[in-house]
């Protein structure tokens, strides 16, 4: 079993399954150290933790935090009450501002969500964010923005980080083409474009109002050719969903994409129906 706790990245054991009452509304598991955390910080968690998503979870965590750090003054260390945490890290910050940009990532992008510690710089700012395919090479991972950079990423089966990396400064405008079920953001550079196919149909919003006004603010050749405006475009009825998921994919990506399902399934978080669903869906694209 290879899932990892959807709070602090580290590998569920057969331990921390054997509590039984530690998944969340969104299908992600916490570790038992995270679980006792949890329900430190509230003690009906213990029975309803299910009813919760990821982002709430964190938000508590988040909170206690805070109302910690508010100590009454001239208060000792012994008279504080209030649970004690280690020192966040910088996967806390992190996962604290995907929360603040009301992310909603599912647990197949946990992966890549611990690996952003290593990707982004030390004083970097994550300004968007979203699950999505790379329609260049197929690949399906999160894209996510900040002041100076749109980068992807996905985290391959074994080991390493898949990225392509698309500077501010490089930039000329970011279209995000809206459909029924979906949304294709295009980044458009110098001489060529990328694009992505976001699962959540409204995460492309945020790109284009964020890297559009920052590339306009960096003097790139955007001021020259005018800002292009973001926009969107409805396909009527459903004839035409999902046309990109049809494109044949290479055997390597499918492979991968197989095992982290059967790994998922070995640690519960996918059932026997939904895995033989996601399998035949990935076996359609070879």
């Amino acid at each position: 079993m290879n899932a990892i706790c959807s709070l602090c990245g580290t590998s569920l054991t057969p331990a921390d399954m054997l509590v039984g009452k530690n998944r969340l509304a969104d299908g992600g598991y916490l570790c038992s150290t995270c679980f006792n955390k949890a329900i430190s910080i509230n003690k009906e968690l213990i029975n309803t933790l299910h009813q919760f998503y990821f982002a709430e979870i964190t938000g508590m965590f988040l909170k206690s935090k805070i109302d910690a750090s508010q100590n009454q003054p001239g208060a000792q260390p012994s008279e504080r009450n209030y649970y004690e945490y280690d020192a966040p890290t910088r996967l806390d910050e992190i996962k604290d501002q995907i929360v603040a940009l009301n992310a909603r990532l599912s647990v197949l992008a946990s992966e890549e969500v611990n690996a952003l510690e290593y990707v982004l710089e030390k004083d970097e700012k994550l300004l968007a964010i979203a699950e999505c395919i790379y329609l260049q090479n197929k690949r399906e991972g999160i894209v996510f923005a900040t002041p100076e950079r749109v980068v992807f990423i996905d985290k391959k089966i074994l080991g390493g980080i898949v990225r392509n990396e698309f500077p501010l400064r490089e930039i000329i405008s970011i279209e995000h083409h809206e459909h029924l079920l979906y949304s294709i953001l295009k980044i458009n550079i110098k001489g060529a474009s990328a694009e992505f196919k976001l699962h959540n149909k409204n995460d492309g919003r945020a790109f284009c109002t964020v890297v559009n006004g920052g590339v306009k603010d960096s003097g790139s050749p955007l001021e020259q050719v005018g800002q292009m405006q973001a926009f969107h475009q409805n396909i009527p009825g459903l004839a035409q969903e999902d046309v990109f998921t049809t494109q044949k994919q290479s055997s390597e990506v499918i492979f991968e994409q197989l095992e982290k399902l059967g790994k998922l399934r070995e640690a519960g978080v996918l059932t026997e129906d939904e895995f033989a669903e996601q399998k035949k869906k990935l076996l359609d694209k070879l």
